[in-house]
C-alpha cells in the first residue's frame, strides 16, 4: 500500500524537488510566528510534496505524440512514473523520517505560479499555431490587453509583505484572463476533444425533449453519451442560456477556489491562497481549456469541507451528488462510510449511505434506464479489447498489462481497492477527517495507476483531492474547535 504500510526511510528524490526542500530564513521574516512546531514542519513538507506532484503532472500532461505510445516512449516515461510514485509516497507520509529540511513558502509558491503563467502564454501561442486548421485564432491584442495586466498583478502580489487577499484576487484574475483569451480565440470543437461536445449534444437533446442518451451522428462519427447523467445536468443551465460550456467550467473552478480559500482559518489563508495559485495557474489546466470534470471537483471539495466542519449529513449529500456526476467518487466513498463507522457505528453508516444514495438517485434516477448500458460500456466494456493499457502520462498500467490482460485490469483494481479498504478496517484507520482524506487520496491514486485508459487530466482530479487533504491535514481549514484560533493551535488527527 502506498500510504503508511512501507515504513523504511527513503533517501532519494528528483532534483526538481530541491526547490521546495531547503532551509529558508526568509519565510519567518514576513510572518509573525516562527516555524517552531512539528505541525508546521509537516505542513511545509506536505505542501512541498504536493507541489512536486503538481510539477510532475504538468511535465507529463497528456503525453506526447505517438498515441498509443511506442515502446521507446513508454520507456522514457518510466523514470517519470517512478518519480511520481516516490513523491506520492512522501506526500502521504510526511511524518516519516527523511533527510530533507522542509522548505515550502508562499512566496516560492507564487514564484512558481508566475513561471506557470509565463509557460501558459507560450502554450497559448503554440495552440494558435498547432490547431489553426481547427479554427484556432491568435488574438494578440486581447491577449496583451487581458493577460498581461493580470500577469503583472500576479507578479506584484508575490512581493513582500504578502497579503492573502491580494494573492487570491491576483490568482483569480490570472486564471480568468487565461480562460477569456482561450475561449475568445479557440472554438469548442469535437475534432480536438469531444468531451464537452458530447455534453453539449446531450443537453441539446434534453432541452428539445429528446433522450440525452440518443445516439448522435456528426460527420463520419457516431457518438453515444458515455457519462453519468449528473455530468450533463451540471452544464444544463449554461446550455439553456446558449452559453459556451467552458463558462460553466470557469464557474465551477471559481466555486472550487472559493471553497478552498474561504474555508481556511484566517491565520493560514496566505498559505492556502499560494498553494491554490499553483494549481489554478498550472499550464496543463489552462491548456486543457475544454475539460469537463470541474463540476466533479467542486462536489469533491464541498464534501471535504463539510467533513471538516463536522456536517457529515450534508457531506454525504455532497458525495451522493459527486457519485452521480463521475465514477471516480465511487472509489473513495467507502472510506467516508468507514469514517462514519469509526465515529458512531453501523447506524451512522446506514444513515449516511442512505442520504448519499438518495442524493445520487435524485440526480441520476430519471435517466438510469437509458444511461446504465452506455455508462457500463464506456467504463468497462469498450476498453477491454485493447492490447495494452492506453497510459501515455504516468504509465504503470501499461507495464501491468504485460502481466494482466486489459480485460482483467478492472478485477485487479477491485482487488486493490478491497485490499486497501480491508487494511484500513483491520488497522483501525480512517478515525479522523485527515486520515480519511489521506486514504481517499491513496485509494484514488492506486485506482488511476491501474486504469485501462489514463488521460493526464485524471491526475488533476487526484490533485484536487490532494489539495483538500493538504488543507485538512495541515490544519489550514477552519475546524469547529479552531475557529480563528492562533497559528500554533492544532488538533489531533
Amino acid at each position: 500500500m502506498i500510504a503508511g504500510i512501507i515504513s523504511r526511510k527513503a533517501h532519494f528524490g528528483g532534483l526538481f524537488c530541491l526547490t521546495f526542500f531547503r532551509v529558508s530564513p526568509a519565510y519567518n521574516s514576513f510572518r509573525p510566528v516562527a516555524l517552531e512546531t512539528s505541525l508546521e514542519t509537516s505542513s511545509l513538507r506536505r505542501a512541498g510534496w504536493f507541489t512536486a506532484l503538481l510539477v510532475l503532472v504538468n511535465l507529463v500532461s497528456d503525453g506526447w505524440s505517438g498515441r498509443p505510445g511506442p515502446l521507446s516512449h513508454q520507456l522514457w516515461l518510466l523514470p517519470v512514473t517512478a518519480a511520481f510514485l516516490y513523491c506520492l509516497y512522501r506526500f502521504l507520509n510526511v511524518s516519516s523520517p527523511g533527510v530533507e529540511t522542509p522548505y515550502w513558502t508562499p512566496q516560492r509558491a507564487l514564484g512558481l505560479a508566475v513561471l506557470f503563467q509565463a509557460a501558459f502564454l507560450g502554450l497559448y501561442l503554440y495552440e494558435c499555431h498547432h490547431f489553426a486548421f481547427l479554427g484556432y485564432q491568435c488574438r494578440r491584442g486581447l491577449a496583451y490587453a487581458v493577460f498581461l495586466p493580470a500577469f503583472v498583478l500576479l507578479v506584484l502580489a508575490g512581493r513582500r509583505p504578502l497579503r492573502a487577499q491580494v494573492v487570491f484576487v491576483a490568482t483569480i484574475a490570472s486564471y480568468l484572463a487565461g480562460m477569456i483569451v482561450a475561449i475568445a480565440g479557440f472554438p469548442l470543437t469535437y475534432l480536438r476533444s469531444d468531451m464537452l461536445a458530447v455534453i453539449f449534444w446531450a443537453n441539446n437533446n434534453l432541452l428539445h425533449h429528446v433522450d440525452p442518451y440518443t445516439t448522435v451522428y456528426v460527420a463520419n462519427r457516431v457518438y453515444d453519451f458515455p457519462y453519468l447523467p449528473g455530468m450533463f445536468l451540471a452544464y444544463t443551465p449554461f446550455a439553456a442560456m446558449h452559453a459556451d460550456l467552458r463558462l460553466g467550467c470557469v464557474f465551477y473552478v471559481l466555486g472550487c477556489a472559493a471553497l478552498v480559500y474561504f474555508a481556511a482559518r484566517k491565520a493560514y489563508r496566505l498559505e492556502v491562497a499560494a498553494l491554490l495559485a499553483t494549481l489554478l495557474l498550472c499550464p496543463f489546466l489552462q491548456y486543457r481549456h475544454e475539460l469537463y470534470t470541474q463540476p466533479h471537483w467542486f462536489t469533491l471539495l464541498a464534501a471535504l469541507v463539510l467533513m471538516q466542519r463536522r456536517r457529515f449529513a450534508w457531506a454525504a449529500v455532497a458525495f451522493g451528488v459527486s457519485m452521480a456526476i463521475y465514477q471516480l467518487s465511487w472509489v473513495i466513498f467507502p472510506f467516508f462510510a468507514l469514517y462514519a463507522f469509526r465515529r458512531r457505528g453501523p447506524v451512522e453508516v446506514a444513515k449516511l449511505i442512505a442520504l448519499a444514495a438518495a442524493a445520487a438517485l435524485v440526480v441520476d434516477g430519471p435517466f438510469l434506464a437509458s444511461a446504465f448500458h452506455r455508462v457500463a460500456s464506456n467504463t468497462v466494456g469498450q476498453w477491454s479489447l485493447m492490447p495494452r493499457a492506453d497510459a501515455d502520462p504516468i504509465n504503470l498500467a501499461y507495464w501491468a498489462t504485460y502481466v494482466v490482460a486489459p480485460a482483467h485490469l478492472q478485477r485487479l483494481q477491485a482487488v486493490l481497492m478491497i485490499g486497501i479498504f480491508g487494511w484500513c478496517l483491520v488497522k483501525k484507520r480512517c478515525a479522523t477527517t485527515a486520515d480519511t482524506a489521506r486514504w481517499m487520496v491513496a485509494a484514488l491514486a492506486v485506482f488511476l495507476l491501474f486504469n485501462v485508459i489514463i488521460d493526464g487530466y485524471f491526475y488533476l482530479t487526484l490533485l484536487v483531492l490532494a489539495l483538500g487533504y493538504t488543507c485538512i491535514a495541515n490544519k489550514w481549514w477552519n475546524d469547529p474547535a479552531l475557529i480563528d484560533a492562533p497559528r500554533n493551535v492544532a488538533l489531533e488527527g
